[in-house]
């Protein structure tokens, strides 16, 4: 049967979808022969190996050294590789650029400066059909979505013209300087609200308002205060090299180093026979890269989990007790400050003594909505294994009341002695 350009072929039946072993064979056979397929050394003329034509090589291109703009606390490096004015591909540090380096240069004193996948995929940030290349100007109600183009001159009138309306009719303070960091900060004109171009530019015109403290990390920054006395209260990333437990609270390294050559060294941890675990409500790169143990939560529920892990290290004994009796106030009863004895105490608190809740795994699993096993297993394998990194990063902080997920973070920490160890884990906003 013959079938026509515009002519679907038939759909085959359930028998015909099952065809056995020799008829299989023989069907390849005829399909071979009839493709012309008949030895596997002809090879085509001309071999296309890119997917878009023309493709510049090396030597054809222009390299521009940079850095990635994100602000996740690394800004790797980045090789812009152009032609003409357009960045046909970016990739990283291989070595070459360090001091004295060579391609594959790569040492624990001088690891690559290596970018991560967000950094690696800045090319359809700068290209993408999202992004505005000029002003444009509401001409709809508001939340309608329509704009027109407008010239620079324009636009920088229109703005000028209603900074100065605005200051004149309710005071300088009227205005608002929303611009903090990101992809902005550290980049062409840094308009940071304190020490930007931007924070100047209007703090000559007369003040403004702005937002207080951090807005990416305010929890772990109050919490830091609170717990360490400091903001910098965490260990350098190279430590994670020598850890033998790593647990990702909320973070995804793939995409946020928190620090330099992050993966790197986690990847030196992983080939020293590390394990890693996830605890995010959702499975991310990293976790795949390092064949983490996944343990989905409900979002804005952490510290609840990690009050259900307090719990069960406490009534099974696997607390580090001589870490806390040197190091830690109001842990439990013998180390609160004498004039605060009758105060209420970490240990207490868990094991429910002034509210009649103990804090135990199942009281954890109805709110958090991961299984008391699971909370079981995780405390139980953080508390023995020595030195483990409990890494809790800013993101579930970014919530009501999210310092408290913070807190009991470092609690745990601490309870565990995990604290100020190479290998362990500070929470907060340092390196840790």
């Amino acid at each position: 049967m013959t079938h026509s350009r515009n002519t679907a072929p038939p759909i085959a039946g359930p028998a015909e979808l099952k065809p056995g072993r020799r008829g299989f064979l023989k069907a390849l056979g005829v399909g071979a022969g009839a493709s012309g397929l008949t030895t596997l050394a002809t090879a085509p003329d001309k071999a296309n190996a890119f997917a878009y034509e023309p493709y510049a090589t090396d030597d054809q291109l222009t390299t521009v050294v940079t850095s990635c703009a994100h602000n996740c606390g690394s800004r790797h490096m980045l090789v812009a590789h152009k032609k003409g004015d357009v960045i046909v591909r970016l990739s990283s540090d291989d070595g070459r650029y360090q001091q004295g380096g060579y391609y594959g240069k790569d040492t624990f004193e001088e690891p690559q400066l290596r970018a991560c996948l967000r950094g690696r995929s800045y090319r359809l940030r700068v290209y993408s059909p999202e992004r505005l290349l000029y002003p444009m100007i509401r001409v709809g109600q508001r939340g309608e979505g329509k704009f027109r183009r407008a010239t620079w001159d324009e636009a920088l009138t229109m703005v000028a013209t209603k900074m100065v309306e605005l200051k004149q009719k309710y005071g300088p303070t009227a205005l608002l300087d929303q611009s903090y960091a990101g992809a902005s900060y550290g980049v062409l004109h840094k308009s940071d609200q304190i020490e930007g171009l931007l924070g100047r530019f209007l703090g000559m015109f007369g003040c403004r308002t702005n937002s207080w403290s951090v807005p990416s990390y305010q929890a772990t920054t109050f919490s830091s205060r609170m717990t360490f006395g400091t903001i910098e209260d965490g260990n350098e990333d190279d430590t994670f090299a020598h850890s033998k437990l790593i647990i990702m609270w909320g973070w995804n390294p793939a995409y946020t180093f928190h620090g330099g050559n992050t993966f790197y060294y986690m990847r030196m941890a992983r080939q020293r026979g590390c394990k890693f675990v996830l605890v995010d409500p959702q499975y991310t790169d990293a976790a795949s890269a390092y064949d983490a143990w996944w343990i989905p939560i409900k979002p804005n529920t952490d510290a609840a989990m990690l009050a259900g892990m307090a719990h069960y290290i406490f009534t099974n004994n696997l607390q580090d007790q001589k870490f806390i009796e040197r190091f830690c106030l109001g842990m439990d009863a013998r180390t609160m400050p004498r004039k605060y004895a009758d105060r209420e105490n970490f240990k207490d608190y868990i094991l429910g003594k002034y509210d009649n809740t103990p804090k135990t795994p199942e009281w954890a699993a109805a709110i958090c909505g991961v299984k008391a096993d699971d909370i079981t297993k995780l405390a139980d394998l953080y508390a023995r294994t020595k030195p483990a990194a409990l890494k809790a990063s800013w993101a579930p902080g970014r919530n009501a009341y999210g310092e408290q997920y913070n807190r009991m973070a470092a609690a745990v920490q601490a309870m565990t002695g995990n604290i100020g160890k190479i290998g362990g884990c500070a929470e907060g906003v340092g390196k840790g």
